[in-house]
């Protein structure tokens, strides 16, 4: 990161945070049984939904975090995944 100088797009804190949920997320979860499908990031107003959808064997999961900003949803998702207290539902609209 100490050689990201270019902070037009996007800042070296936000770019770490970013990178952190792609790379590292899917491999924390997959430790515990859980293997990341997909996740959307919706922008309403002053507020965002972060929705990540996953499956543990056969049963597909949902989990919804919202937050001021996109990467807030990241680093919010990263935190309560990091203190074990994502909250998982079984996914009433799964991906195909």
């Amino acid at each position: 990161m100490e050689q990201w100088t270019d902070g037009r797009v996007i800042g070296a804190v936000d770019l770490e945070n970013l990178l952190l949920f792609v790379l590292y997320g899917p491999k924390v979860l997959s430790r515990i049984g859980i293997e990341i499908q997909g996740f959307v990031i919706r922008q309403k107003h002053e507020q965002t939904l972060l929705t990540v959808k996953a499956k543990e064997g056969d049963t597909p999961l949902v989990v919804f975090i919202t937050s001021d900003s996109t990467t807030g949803c990241m680093v919010r998702f990263l935190d309560l995944l990091e203190s074990d207290k994502l909250t998982w539902v079984k996914d009433r609209y799964p991906w195909i």
